[in-house]
């Protein structure tokens, strides 16, 4: 799973780019983790809860098979600047119960994952004991939503995966996810960037959000501009939301949102929702 760290297209903050999926980084990366998830399913029977309600297959989404690469390339890294000295503590943050957090630990690092879903504590603890993680270890820790349940300064890094925009209230985590890292630590998060303005993260949040993160942290990777037509978007990519019609099923659609605004009623868009996504590798300020 190892990926020539001197010329990966992950080494960047800021907007995914379609172009990344042509990569080798991008394809070796991918390929691991699909057969990581595949082997997480295989056992799914033995862990998963009926109430629990996120998907089962989060690797094959628009954002993810993006975001899972990018994360596991800096994690990759980590290991490989650190040599082998000692065993790096890692926080899934807004864990969810998925594969990932046990592909990480075959990395050799000691996984702890946290949510505020109990379902998440109950199921995880279940997988961990029958899905393979090599050497590394994963356990949960359940935060309340107003205080992440570690010490300060006791991790050496965070990777939070599309939660932040779903948090009203993300300036609190920002700053436990600044507490609980040690001075240089690593923190690799992920956004969906509203590009409509119907959605939770857009302009002013978005500026929110980055004021925010600014206060605690220096950009590991800079912010690297990429062209509009190469952006990845939730439309856009092997596993866009395209609407699934016809150009007469299109146009008739079309007519009908046109006669709702001549109602005075509320046109329906095409798309239920415009996203793209933002990645920060981040270090905690000394």
């Amino acid at each position: 799973m190892k990926t020539d760290l001197r010329r990966s297209v992950f080494e960047r903050s800021g907007l995914a780019a379609l172009s990344d999926l042509n990569s080798p980084e991008w394809r070796d990366i991918f390929s691991a983790l699909e057969r990581e998830q595949q082997l997480f399913l295989k056992h799914e029977a033995a862990f998963r809860s009926p109430e629990y309600i996120w998907p089962r297959d989060p690797l094959h989404n628009w954002s993810r098979t993006w975001e899972y690469p990018y994360v596991f390339h800096h994690l990759q890294a980590l290991r490989e600047a650190r040599h082998g000295n000692n065993v790096a503590r890692i926080v899934d943050l807004g864990s969810g119960v998925t594969f990932f957090p046990l592909a990480v630990a075959k990395l050799g690092f000691e996984v702890i994952c946290s949510d505020v879903d109990r379902v998440c504590e109950k199921d995880l603890g279940r997988a961990a004991a029958v899905v393979d993680h090599g050497l590394g270890t994963v356990t949960f820790r359940l935060t309340d939503g107003t205080h992440l349940p570690f010490n300060d300064g006791e991790i050496d890094a965070v990777y939070c995966i599309s939660v932040l925009e779903h948090v009203a209230n993300f300036e609190w985590l920002i700053r436990e996810t600044a507490r609980v890292l040690k001075p240089g630590g690593l923190f690799v998060l992920t956004v969906d960037i509203d590009l409509r303005g119907d959605m939770e993260l857009g302009a002013e949040n978005h500026r929110m959000l980055v004021t925010a993160l600014r206060g605690y942290f220096e950009y590991r990777w800079p912010e690297t501009t990429i062209h509009p037509a190469d952006m990845l978007d939730s439309s856009s990519g092997p596993y866009g939301h395209r609407p699934p019609m016809n150009v007469w099923e299109r146009r008739w659609f079309l007519f009908k949102q046109q006669v709702k605004a001549l109602l005075g009623m509320k046109p329906r868009p095409l798309l239920p929702f415009w996203l793209a996504v933002q990645a920060f590798a981040l270090v905690r300020k000394e």
